[in-house]
């Protein structure tokens, strides 16, 4: 055994350079002499320095030989030579080892027993390192593993602080929850499902009001306190604005909304300034914008409901420009709220969102406002249909939904114009795979060129009816451009869907274009309707048949304030001080509002002279 140990241990003499210039060196056992000296005497280190001087000779010029060989087998071509020549080489590398090994034990002072033996393990292919060069262990645990426990303990430590963190912040959220209930804040709009307790506000006989349940559309000024209408109350539908570029979305007939069962209550009439954490881009026009609340609080300081809208407003060119954009992330999400905006050529803006803001800005915010809301207390089902960026309210209301695991089935069918303009590809698909219930379906009108394979062409009768079974008998929301909702609409009727169950929300159609200050805009034909008095800026004149308040304080040059101009926003508040309005929608209103006779100046049209504050 041991001589069999001696030859494994000795460096294998070269065959191309045996008696021919590596003698007796190529083959001394150096590393069983290794093994065999648990120290190094004087005279030892002097017998293992002329050996590794005459290995480390001898294994050159094997080297040089070899290599020379090989250069002339490779210039003849001769194969064999060549791999004479390579082993030969090989065999001078290992007596070089060898000596250059020895040479290593005579000047780092490392033991010769564990210098061979991680040479027998290396020539064995045994991975693990000789017993002596192993780090000291701490009862037998190495600092390695002593360093991984430590590391795993601290994330367990951490994953418990985080916990601990949460639960505190969901318990001040209930807090506030509770406050909230026991005070509701005026203007309140209809609250989420999903929250324990509360019951729906009750008509002046005690009874709870029925679904859809509406206001007066008049406002009298100055009315009696009691004659404010109940906080609760829904008025007639008006849409609210959907990232539209031009000031305001028009408004569109549809059902109301029904009221909610819980009580987690909307403050409709929060303003203040929320920072920008994220923009993603979702098209080539679109982005995401994710804006939080300041440094100083962790939760926003509002709830919404799906479908809602938020009012922005930017100081550009040294002008106040307000406008209105749908919220498109899920009411679950505390820490924050997304919009999704799309970026209009000509829009002054959307072009200052998409091109100006940046990570870390403060918008100034107001609401949450606008009626276009599901939360799944209204129906037992619900179609979702969507044309272009009309798609950013049915994600608030997809993602909720399937955040709340709805028992429901949700049809959202969806038509863009191509691949590229296909907002919220990847969340769809995200959600679909999630949501077993939620069922989606998207139609392009131009995606000739492309490598799309789904359905093309625009949402007709047939995609609409193949796509949602018993369709006459499920509520539809549409939300998208004008001509897309026309249509839509028309296809829902012509199919048995009523229009009661139809709830929609336009946007992008034309609006007037406020005048400049100091011009005067008339119309050809004169006015022969009340006088209007705007107190602040000392002018009056009759107004036309018809027209708004705000249309006519565009034409005298006066610069109120306004946004959706379907009455949902509240940017266009003004005070009557005399004469009475009708409005078709105040949903922006609150009863604080109609007791200090404000008025929505988008929708205000006298029915005799009036005075207001502007």
């Amino acid at each position: 055994m041991g001589g069999m140990m001696d030859g494994m241990m000795a460096p294998p003499s070269a065959p191309g350079c045996v008696g021919g210039g590596c003698g007796t060196a190529a083959t001394t056992p150096i590393y069983p002499s290794l093994m065999t000296l648990p120290a190094l005497t004087p005279e030892k280190r002097s017998e293992i320095d002329a050996l590794a001087s005459q290995q480390i000779n001898e294994g050159m010029s094997c080297l040089a030989k070899g290599s020379e060989s090989l250069n002339h087998a490779t210039q003849a071509g001769d194969s064999a030579a060549m791999q004479q020549a390579t082993g030969a080489m090989r065999e001078g590398l290992a007596v070089l080892e060898a000596g250059i090994a020895a040479r290593r034990v005579l000047s780092e002072g490392k033991s010769p027993r564990n210098l061979a033996i991680g040479w027998f393990r290396r020539e064995m292919n045994l991975a693990s390192p000789p017993v002596g060069d192993q780090p000291r262990a701490l009862h037998g645990v190495t600092p390695f593993h002593l360093f991984t426990m430590l590391l795993l303990i601290a994330f367990a430590l951490a994953m418990v602080a985080m916990y601990f963190f949460k639960m505190r912040r969901a318990a001040a959220l209930f807090g506030r929850l509770e406050a909230s209930k026991a005070s509701p804040p005026p203007g309140s709009a209809p609250p989420l499902a999903g929250a324990p307790g509360g019951t729906a506000p009750a008509t002046p006989d005690g009874t709870p009001p029925p679904p859809g349940a509406s206001p007066p559309v008049g406002t009298s000024g100055p009315p009696p306190p009691s004659s404010a209408p109940d906080a609760k109350s829904t008025p007639p539908e008006a849409s609210s604005p959907e990232n539209n570029e031009s000031p305001a979305a028009l408004p569109s007939t549809g059902v109301s909304a029904p009221a909610a069962t819980s009580t987690i209550l909307v403050r409709a009439n929060w303003r203040g300034h929320l920072r920008v954490a994220s923009i993603v881009t979702e098209t080539p026009s679109v982005k995401t914008f994710r804006l939080v609340p300041e440094a100083s609080e962790s939760l926003m300081p509002f709830t919404f409901v799906p479908g809602q809208f938020l009012n922005v407003a930017f100081s550009i060119g040294g002008a106040r420009m307000n406008r209105s954009y749908s919220i498109s992330s899920s009411p679950t999400q505390h820490e924050h709220v997304e919009l999704t905006v799309r970026r209009e050529p000509r829009g002054a803006v959307s072009r200052h969102i998409a091109d100006v803001l940046i990570v870390g800005d403060r918008i100034e915010t107001g609401g949450p406002v606008g009626r276009f809301t599901f939360s799944g207390t209204e129906e037992d089902s619900i179609v979702l249909i969507a044309g272009g960026v009309g798609i950013t309210p049915m994600m608030s209301i997809a993602r909720y939904l399937t955040d709340l695991e709805w028992p429901g089935d949700i049809f959202l069918l969806y038509g863009c114009r191509a691949p590229s303009d296909f907002i919220f590809r990847d969340q769809l698909a995200s959600l679909e795979h999630r949501n077993p219930k939620l069922h989606v379906t998207v139609s392009m009108t131009g995606a000739e060129g492309t490598d799309w394979s789904g359905l093309r062409g625009r949402l007709t009768k047939e995609l609409l009816t193949n796509s949602v079974p018993d369709l006459a008998s499920r509520r539809v929301q549409l939300c998208g451009p004008p001509s897309m909702m026309e249509a839509t609409k028309a296809i829902l009727i012509e199919v048995g869907v009523s229009p009661d169950q139809i709830k929609t929300e336009l946007f992008g159609a034309t609006k007037p274009i406020p005048a400049a200050p100091g011009t005067s805009v008339k119309p050809p034909a004169p006015a022969t309707g009340p006088q209007v008095t705007f107190s602040k800026n000392t002018k009056a004149a009759k107004i036309h048949a018809g027209q708004t308040v705000l249309e006519l304080s565009e034409e005298l040059g006066i610069g109120i304030q306004n946004s959706c101009r379907v009455g949902t926003c509240g940017v266009c508040k003004v005070r009557l001080t005399s004469g009475e309005v009708t409005m078709a929608v105040q949903d922006a209103l609150d009863p604080d509002d109609k007791l200090n006779h404000v008025i929505l100046a988008c929708q205000a049209v006298p029915t005799g002279d009036i005075a207001v504050e502007a």
